[in-house]
């Protein structure tokens, strides 16, 4: 099990400190047969396990909300709604040769917020699901003048595979997912064969898929997941380089002040 250490606490950029739950409950998984592989793939066609569920069957799904247009904020399905130019500067921006960074879960957004101002020659993308923490993000962007980051609320499941071209990722952030641990859940965990494949195909080569968690058996089913996926090379702490510097996210700043463990993967594209 690879560990990272923590870097020294910085600052969150404008919000109160979050209370986490201390508690946990058992977080089960097991390697898969055939039929768990199987089933893992109808499911995905099938869109289940989508957060806020699938967006071809909710009404108004072609259309952007008013409090995105003309921000950097897209969804898959509205990026031709010509209320705003938010679909055209999107697609403008995929298409420059700028290096992208993905962020899925992005939650409160002191890390993408971070890395967006520390690197302003990349493109970054950031997904989350609730709307109220996006729309936040939106303000946020504005008030310190973030000219490199876009936003979306879609899952990020149903949204890569239409939005960003394959090998366009330099890195995915994937950090401290919601485990959904119980049983009736399991399907609403990020990490799955399908979901791993996505990654791998919108990854350049060399581009690296950069995982953390404070469960350790999270830690252990996506590593599992990935090394035995024939695109990625084993994990390698050696890919902390790539990230360098950062601003902790909130759950990680909480996991330091209760010295509780964080572990980290590095897994890079073939």
């Amino acid at each position: 099990m690879s560990m990272q250490e923590s870097p020294p606490a910085q600052p969150i950029f404008d919000y109160e400190a979050s209370v986490f739950s201390a508690g946990r409950m058992d977080f089960a998984w097991e390697e898969l047969s055939e039929e768990d592989r199987r089933q893992a793939y109808a499911d995905w066609e099938a869109g289940k396990g989508l957060i806020g569920g699938n967006p071809h069957v909710r009404p108004g799904s072609a259309y952007l909300p008013e409090w995105g247009l003309n921000l950097p904020f897209f969804r898959a399905l509205a990026l031709d709604d010509l209320r705003g130019d938010n679909g055209a500067r999107l697609r403008a921006e995929l298409a420059s040769d700028r290096a992208l960074e993905v962020e899925i879960g992005f939650g409160r957004g002191d890390f993408l917020l971070d890395r967006a101002r520390r690197h302003p020659e990349k493109l970054l993308i950031g997904y989350e699901t609730k709307t109220k923490a996006t729309r936040l993000m939106l303000q946020r962007v504005e008030r310190y003048q973030v000219n490199n980051l876009w936003l979306s609320n879609d899952d990020a499941r149903f949204n890569i595979p239409i939005v960003l071209p394959d090998q366009r990722v330099s890195l995915f952030h994937i950090l401290f997912p919601d485990p959904w641990w119980k049983s009736q859940h399991r399907i609403k965990r990020l990490f799955s064969p399908p979901f791993v494949d996505l990654l791998a195909a919108k990854l350049r080569p060399g581009g690296i898929l950069y995982f953390k968690s404070d469960v350790q058996e999270y830690g252990e089913m996506v590593r599992y997941l990935v090394e035995q996926h024939p695109a990625f090379l084993p994990h390698d702490p050696a890919g902390s380089d790539e990230i360098g510097d950062f601003a902790l996210t909130h759950r990680e700043a909480w996991c330091l002040k209760h010295n509780r463990p964080v572990y980290a993967f590095y897994f890079r594209r073939r």
